[in-house]
């Protein structure tokens, strides 16, 4: 869960990433239902709603970089690459290309080594 070091393939870190963006989708959809569909913007369920979607944002970020790590490691590239998703709109796009590269296959063969 918190392992920096090792290799994360395609498979395994999109196994990662979409069952959690599914799980975030669904909330942002119940936050903003709470937010937007009643009467009154501050609410009980709305309250509720704030709570568990920032719960949950805080449980998986550990395991969210800690998986980028392994997946850069796996492409040959420094876990520090994850800075790129600070840079406004083209780091998004960068991160996509680099998480969707192949395994280096010459990091592979020094790993088996």
């Amino acid at each position: 869960m918190a392992d920096f070091g090792g290799r994360s393939s395609r498979r395994e870190f999109w196994l990662g990433v979409l069952p959690n963006a599914i799980i975030m989708l669904i909330l942002i959809g119940l936050l903003l239902y709470s937010l937007l569909g009643f009467e009154s913007t501050i609410n009980p369920f709305s309250i509720f709603m704030i709570i568990v979607f920032g719960l949950f944002c805080l449980i998986e970020l550990l395991p969210s970089i800690s998986l980028i790590f392994r997946r850069m490691h796996d492409i040959g590239k420094s876990g520090k690459y994850i800075s790129v998703l600070l840079i406004p709109v083209i780091g998004y796009f960068w991160y996509i290309y680099l998480v969707t590269r192949p395994t280096d296959y010459f990091v592979k063969q020094q790993h088996l080594d």
